[in-house]
């Protein structure tokens, strides 16, 4: 029975991840950024690969939130440490935006993030 109980709160879970990073699609398509932040954001905080990286694009481009290349490449680094899709390649153009000091803070901003979240 307790094991019962627990697949059903992970599915429960999941449901409910599934249906935030939805909403925050739809909010992205909608051109309404913030929104998808604030969608995404809880979600990329949980470990969620696909929010991260989408959170990744929102800062890279400045959409919903203040350009940030350092806070991009910071979830950036995240997603490709988990081999998930194009961490690498946007970390790679982003380094051509930033200085040294800069992917170091952000590498050592993401070690802090997965260290605190993994």
């Amino acid at each position: 029975m307790k094991r019962l109980i627990q697949t059903f709160l992970i599915l429960v879970s999941l449901v409910g991840c599934s249906s935030q990073f939805n909403e925050g699609m739809d909010a992205l398509k909608q051109k309404d950024y913030k929104v998808a932040f604030d969608k995404w954001k809880p979600l990329a905080e949980q470990g969620h690969d696909d929010a991260q990286y989408k959170i990744g694009k929102l800062y890279r481009e400045g959409l919903g939130v203040e350009l940030d290349y350092v806070e991009a490449y910071k979830w950036y680094y995240i997603v490709a440490k988990k081999e998930y899709g194009g961490g690498n390649r946007y970390m790679k153009k982003i380094r051509r935006d930033i200085n040294s000091a800069q992917v170091s803070r952000a590498e050592k901003m993401a070690w802090q993030w997965m260290k605190e979240h993994e």
